[in-house]
């Protein structure tokens, strides 16, 4: 029997029970074998022999790579997959796979809540009304939608779901993404921004749909952030790692932009003396947006599905490094 690898925090933490997984992997004649241990050996010495890792969120760094001597596949139960050393793999030859469309319309809905909730004010006016406070005027201002510049940075799978949400109320839909083509932009009715300042300087609304990359890390910075109107609002559901926190504070606290709506943050869970949990003009939800009970259902089937595909010799659906089709095993 072919063994695979489960691990990662996020992983067990998401699926509390493995009896999905392991139902369908002796069905197909695998053997699931968890690693919840943080500590970094374990893994390793337990994925000398796998056929394949399953994780979510864990770095799988070009030591655990490298440690491999079956593998044949690297699968994230995650639209993300900035955990793995992608580059290492494909010079190994080895598949990178994750589950990109089981949450597209779920994130998608988050996102336009979060933009929703902190234009119409609700994280300051839901704890007054529990008070019973029955008033509008501490709430001043607050716009209408029509009219206003949605604003969507990274126009991939949820990005494009995005866009007949907003344009629902009214609004007006630009985007800034130099990998998609002009083609994709006019058959949604997307203008195209060519400049992310340009994003930045029309947005009333922004929402982060990009994925965690070298050119994206902190690609929202002090000077991005000092490029926005200063009643606009930004909302991330993407990863954390796009914003940089410590310039999103200091401009929540001074008020050059209106609110923020995060679902992701750098650390995960954040610490309790986190400076940006301090702030009204701001609503978290934690890590959250992926989820609906039908997407739920949907990771656990197409990462199986995927894994299973794998093992029994066919090429992947979801493979992020194509390419090594063309390299040799091993290289």
């Amino acid at each position: 029997m072919k063994k695979v690898v489960f691990t990662g925090r996020r992983l067990f933490m998401k699926f509390g029970s493995l009896e999905y997984f392991e139902k369908r992997a002796r069905d197909h004649d695998l053997t699931i074998v968890s690693v919840r241990s943080e500590e970094g050996n374990e893994l390793l010495e337990t994925l000398r022999d796998a056929s394949a890792v399953v994780d979510i969120a864990r770095p799988i760094g070009a030591d655990l790579i490298d440690a491999m001597e079956r593998c044949e596949l690297i699968l994230t139960l995650s639209v993300g997959y900035d955990c793995v050393d992608v580059s290492r793999a494909t010079a190994r030859g080895i598949p990178v796979c994750n589950t990109p469309v089981y949450c597209t319309d779920e994130v998608a809905n988050h996102a336009m809540t979060l933009v929703l909730s902190i234009a119409r004010k609700l994280e300051i006016i839901l704890p007054k009304t529990r008070e019973a406070y029955w008033e509008y005027k501490y709430t001043k201002p607050i716009f209408n939608f029509k009219n206003k510049n949605f604003g969507i940075l990274g126009l991939g799978k949820i990005g494009r779901t995005v866009v007949p949400k907003a344009r629902g109320f009214g609004m007006k839909v630009t985007a800034y993404d130099p990998y998609v083509d002009d083609d994709v932009f006019r058959m949604l009715g997307v203008e195209r921004m060519y400049e992310l300042s340009d994003l930045l300087g029309e947005a009333d609304y922004l929402t982060i749909h990009a994925p965690l990359t070298p050119e994206t890390s902190h690609m929202i910075d002090e000077k991005a952030l000092g490029l926005m109107k200063p009643h606009a609002v930004i909302v991330n559901t993407a990863r954390g790692q796009i914003i940089d926190e410590g310039a999103l504070y200091r401009t929540l606290q001074e008020g050059r932009i209106a609110g923020a709506g995060l679902d992701v943050l750098q650390q995960e869970p954040p610490a309790p003396d986190d400076p940006l949990l301090s702030l009204e003009n701001i609503i978290f939800t934690p890590h959250i947006a992926w989820y609906s009970e039908e997407s739920f259902a949907r990771d656990m089937e197409q990462g199986m599905d995927e894994l299973i595909r794998v093992l029994k010799g066919k090429r992947p659906r979801y493979i992020v490094n194509p390419e090594i089709f063309g390299i040799k095993r091993g290289g």
